[in-house]
């Protein structure tokens, strides 16, 4: 592929030359776009040397992480009596892209920052840099740099802007020929004016009493990464200028491989070089769909579109998982509630956190967990490499020997680690060790889900007696008695009349007895072939029939199966519910679906009969109804919360009560 045109653009607006054969590139940190900008500037004015600001004592340090890249290292420097500091090599870094640049051309580098110790704690507000997209590169980093340069500056940084002054002038006394300086926004018009006069040699450490590199576990990538690692895979792919690979969306889907024993199928996640495989996918459409032209014309992330490829691959995983569809709403509704979490922390664009927050609150942890797991994908980072791996816990570098305090980067104030609120799913080290553990002699339900359906059928109860007292509500205007109280809403819509109206609660002939909820009919047995009839263990829970999908599709546990209920039915007092699936008078019944209300017709002590469905019971039911002095009430299954209703269409069937101690871990 053609290497593009980098002629696109101002290179002096953007790296001005601020003495003899010296540019000045400033930059924001650890953010993907300026390393596209780094990228682009290096290119277009292609410098004899590269110099950027890291402290004189790890430049050894830094060329071996470079060196390991794509995997991301970290470079850990210690002196006795200070916090260690800790810098990120990661791809889509500046700094990075700008010592790489170097490396790959076989030119040199040099670290320029002089190693003073560094106590103050403040942090300088950025803008987003997703603005130079719609402001262009040199007016953003134009509009940073005068932001910047409004606050005082500190004793520490002016030493430290000479040393970088003089370091340079060192630099370019030995080659001949520009140099292009990556420096942080904020220094850079201290280092330009001391440029222009008289330097010194810098009063800072020679050396370091422990400076080494560790490989990064890749759990902890989205603890120090400020942008998703997602972005930081584009990056890593498109950098070279080759196109990416046309790649389909179905095949980044986060499947679930089956292991069948004994007519049990084990689910578990994709492990080894599949999973690897599928990563490299997904960032090969990302970078088809997940990015823009930048400077010179290089592809660069946009992390605007990169929250589309994440909630595409996140819906559709979620979906062959759970085997549930993403609605427009949710889609809607993600993307407008992780745009207001960004504004409101002074972003434009969201990251990892708020699409993980949105992805909860739109649908539920597993949608979340999906949303990570496509955000958080780095294909090259492994669990171990030829060097040591250094694992991030809270705030805490774990070296293997000693823990050491965190910062971010260097010279800056140490962030507050956010925790993902996701759960990780367990996965078997071997099926056979799941399916070992069906020798039960027989099953159980999980009884925290217990609880919430024998609520949420009190909760239908209590709605139906109150769908029904509406309808028989009377009004009237008051005479000689109150009634069951005044009616304030019909008093105030005619206060013209000068009256007052009163309410007659209307009075509900019976009680609510069974219920039924119908998520699906099934009325030719395909998608829900499993039906049961259990009762219940104490006062306390209800007879219970259901159908469902198959339990021993989806082995997620030791002993623990998880199935999708298409209906069931609830009845009290306990101990009176037949095997309705094999009940003669219910043979007439057309669906699994019209067996549960019949079973709840004729169990049901009390008169009403509440029905939840898509659709109203067919003329039939209600004349057995009749026939057995009761009354069906229909609900829509769309009135009420589809978020609720997602919580307790779920079940998980048990291999023995033995199993109850260790359930909680597996289910999802």
């Amino acid at each position: 592929m053609s290497q593009p045109s980098a002629a696109s653009f101002e290179v002096d607006r953007l790296a001005p030359e601020v003495d003899d054969g010296i540019h000045l590139l400033p930059v924001v940190h650890e953010r993907v776009e300026l390393a596209s900008v780094a990228r682009a500037v290096l290119d277009a004015l292609d410098p004899v040397a590269v110099a950027v600001e890291l402290p004189t004592t790890v430049r050894a340090a830094a060329a071996l992480a470079v060196g390991r890249l794509p995997r991301v290292s970290l470079v850990i420097s210690e002196e006795p009596g200070e916090d260690a500091l800790v810098w990120v090599v990661a791809p889509g870094d500046p700094l990075v892209e700008a010592i790489r640049w170097a490396e790959e051309r076989h030119k040199p580098f040099f670290c320029i920052d002089p190693d003073l110790p560094y106590e103050e704690r403040h942090s300088d507000h950025v803008p987003d840099p997703y603005a130079l997209w719609q402001m262009g590169a040199d007016a953003y980093l134009e509009s940073l740099q005068r932001g910047l340069e409004e606050g005082p500056v500190s004793e520490v940084d002016e030493r430290r802007e000479a040393g970088m002054a003089f370091h340079l002038r060192q630099a370019r006394s030995e080659i001949s020929g520009p140099i292009v300086a990556v420096v942080g926004a904020a220094h850079v018009r201290g280092v330009s004016s001391r440029l222009k006069g008289p330097l010194a040699h810098p009063f800072a450490r020679m050396r370091r009493s422990r400076v080494v590199v560790r490989h990064l576990a890749p759990r902890s990538l989205t603890a120090l990464l400020p942008d998703a690692p997602l972005a930081h895979s584009v990056w890593e792919r498109v950098r070279t200028g080759e196109a990416p690979v046309d790649t389909n969306l179905d095949s980044t889907f986060s499947c679930r491989v089956s292991v069948i024993r004994f007519g049990l199928r084990v689910i578990q996640g994709e492990q080894g070089d599949n999973e690897t495989e599928r990563r490299q996918r997904l960032v090969d459409y990302a970078s088809l769909e997940g990015t823009r032209k930048a400077l010179g014309g290089w592809l660069a992330p946009d992390r605007a579109r990169l929250g589309g490829v994440v909630w595409r691959v996140a819906a559709g995983s979620y979906s062959v998982q759970t085997g549930e569809t993403v609605a427009g709403w949710q889609r809607r509704m993600f993307f407008d509630f992780a745009r207001r979490c960004a504004r409101v922390q002074g972003n434009l664009i969201p990251g990892l956190y708020e699409w993980v927050v949105a992805a909860r609150g739109v649908g539920d942890d597993n949608l979340a967990w999906e949303v990570f797991e496509a955000s958080r994908t780095y294909p090259w980072q492994e669990d171990h490499a030829e060097i040591e791996t250094a694992s991030i816990d809270g705030d805490e570098l774990d070296l293997g020997t000693r823990k050491i305090r965190f910062r971010r980067r260097f010279f800056r104030v140490k962030q507050r680690p956010i925790a993902i609120p996701v759960r990780q799913h367990p996965h078997p080290e071997s099926p056979e060790d799941w399916l070992r553990a069906f020798d039960a002699s027989g099953i159980c339900s999980f009884p925290p889900e217990d609880l919430v359906v024998e609520d949420y059928g009190r909760f239908l109860q209590r709605k139906a007696l109150s769908v029904l007292s509406a309808e028989r509500q009377r009004t009237e205007p008051f005479t000689c008695s109150l009634l069951d109280g005044i009616d304030i809403r019909e008093t105030l819509r005619n206060v013209h009349e000068d009256r007052v109206y009163v309410q007659e609660k209307g009075k509900v002939p019976g009680d609510a007895g069974s219920v039924v909820v119908v998520f699906d009919r099934d009325q030719e047995d395909e998608r829900f072939p499993f039906a049961m009839t259990w009762l219940g263990e104490h006062d306390q829970e209800s007879d219970m029939a259901f159908y469902s999908t198959n339990p021993a599709d989806q082995v997620v546990g030791p002993g623990v199966m998880r199935a999708t209920y298409g209906g069931f039915v609830l009845t009290q007092p306990r101990g009176r519910l037949s095997d309705v699936w094999s009940d003669p008078d219910y043979r007439w019944a057309r669906g699994k679906a019209e067996v549960l209300l019949m079973a709840a017709i004729a169990s049901s002590l009390e008169k009403i009969v509440v029905h939840l469905a898509p659709a109203p019971p067919a003329e039939p039911m209600h004349r057995y109804a009749t026939s057995q002095g009761k009354q069906i009430l229909h609900l829509p299954l769309s009135s009420l919360s589809p978020v609720t209703l997602k919580k307790i269409r779920v079940m998980h069937i048990l291999a023995g009560h033995d199993k109850l101690e260790i359930a909680k871990d597996y289910i999802w």
